[in-house]
């Protein structure tokens, strides 16, 4: 999985949360004014995104809106995207150029201090860095082992007293070491506290001012540890902190876990402290440089957007590419057809039978089709009609026959008798 993907996995309740309460809103209305833009600093104040930073953010996106003329509340939502890209700014990377480079990390207990170490030390080991640790961690129980556990896991050395001890000692040493043993990188764990822990905030003072004299020149970053999940209580810690130490970044950790990823996005505004590493897993290289652009990117989505965008134009592509195709098949049918019905039109009745030779081609699947059918037709029994009777043919003898025997029985018509006849008692025609 690469790093967009990590990120984008770990910002998803934070996207589900912050994205879709944005789209809900663009939805349910169809103009742009005053009520719309207090809906969009609600869902960003929801989000985690703090008070002071939605006000911002809408107030830019309202001199947006009407610089550019904008009346589709839809527009709005790249409106956003920009001016949050704006806050978050360029990114700023660890300070490693000068060596023995040191890396304090602080932060409350429970916010992952420890786990931030074990794996920012896997990342110095695979890029080749020597790396040392100070376990200046004395004052709550188990965490000495517990960094010893990390430190092995990653390969690199430790540095370590007995617990309880002066945690300015631990450091002191571990600088010293980290010049004799020519190395690249000292990672300096300290303990967890709190504003109102008076005695831990002096002592974490003590131990910048060793730093000062024991590696002034090299380069120094102050990590700030951060719990994703507390929301703007991780706003108010690194304010706290701020006024103790000078913070030159946060870690944000746990960001899977959580809806509350729009606290990078104020703690940027409102403190001006970069965001250098967040945590998206529990695995040892889950820890992820963070890039803002990356970071934005995956909150809105777009390269989802970018993925289906690409998509659609590749399918569009194979329709153009197959457009021509069925251009050349349809104007050949048509030739096909020209050509048929010229035949059918000039030819003599007997060179019709030639036609089939035309459509050949073109209705190969139609002559296929006809052919199933009168193989079907063979197998079928079908009743023929019965052929009409003929008329009987009579000889001629018989139908002499068959005529005077019709004469015969009709009756004889009498014949008139003359005047002669009547006298003398015969008949016309007797002979005499």
């Amino acid at each position: 999985m690469g790093i967009f993907s990590k990120i984008a996995e770990g910002l998803k309740k934070t996207k589900e949360n912050f994205l879709g309460g944005l789209q809900r809103i663009f939805n349910s209305f169809t103009k742009i004014d005053e009520e719309l833009f207090e809906e969009l600093e609600e869902q960003m104040i929801m989000s985690d995104i703090g008070v002071e930073t939605s006000v911002e953010i809408c107030t830019r996106v309202r001199k947006k809106v009407k610089e550019r003329g904008i009346t589709d509340p839809n527009d709005i939502m790249e409106l956003i995207y920009e001016v949050i890209s704006e806050i978050m700014g360029d990114d700023t990377g660890l300070d490693l150029s000068v060596s023995p480079a040191v890396i304090m990390v602080i932060g409350v207990n429970g916010a992952g201090k420890t786990t931030t170490i074990g794996k920012l030390c896997h990342q110095f080991k695979q890029e080749g860095k020597k790396v040392l640790v100070a376990a200046a961690d004395t004052f709550r129980a188990a965490a000495i082992d517990q960094l010893q556990v990390w430190t092995d896991r990653a390969g690199v050395e430790i540095v370590k007293h007995a617990e309880g001890s002066d945690p300015g000692a631990v450091v002191y040493d571990s600088l010293e070491a980290a010049k004799a043993r020519g190395c690249d990188v000292v990672v300096i764990d300290t303990a967890g506290r709190l504003h109102n822990k008076k005695n831990l905030m002096e002592e974490l003072k003590k131990i910048n001012r060793i730093i000062d004299n024991k590696a002034g020149e090299c380069s120094r970053e102050v990590l700030l540890v951060l719990d994703a999940t507390t929301g703007q209580n991780a706003v108010s810690q690194a304010k706290l902190f701020s006024e103790t130490a000078p913070i030159t970044g946060i870690v944000l950790t746990k960001l899977d876990g959580t809806a509350k990823g729009g606290i990078v996005i104020s703690i940027k505004n409102e403190l001006g402290i970069p965001v250098k590493l967040i945590g998206v897993g529990e695995k040892i290289d889950d820890l992820q440089p963070f890039d803002s652009h990356m970071f934005v990117d995956a909150l809105f989505d777009l390269e989802s957007a970018k993925n289906k965008a690409a998509e659609k134009a590749v399918e569009n592509e194979a329709d153009n590419a197959a457009e021509p195709e069925y251009e050349e098949a349809a104007e050949e049918y048509d030739e096909t057809a020209d050509t048929a019905e010229e035949i059918s039109e000039d030819a003599p009745a007997e060179d019709l039978i030639s036609e089939e030779t035309v459509y050949e081609e073109p209705q190969e699947e139609v002559n296929e089709a006809v052919g199933e059918a009168a193989e079907e037709a063979e197998h079928e029994t079908i009743s023929e009609p019965e052929p009409a009777a003929e008329p009987e043919i009579i000889p001629e003898t018989e139908a002499e026959a068959v005529e005077e025997s019709d004469n015969s029985a009709k009756p004889e018509k009498k014949k008139k008798k003359g005047f002669f006849s009547r006298l003398f008692g015969k008949k016309d025609g007797d002979d005499e």
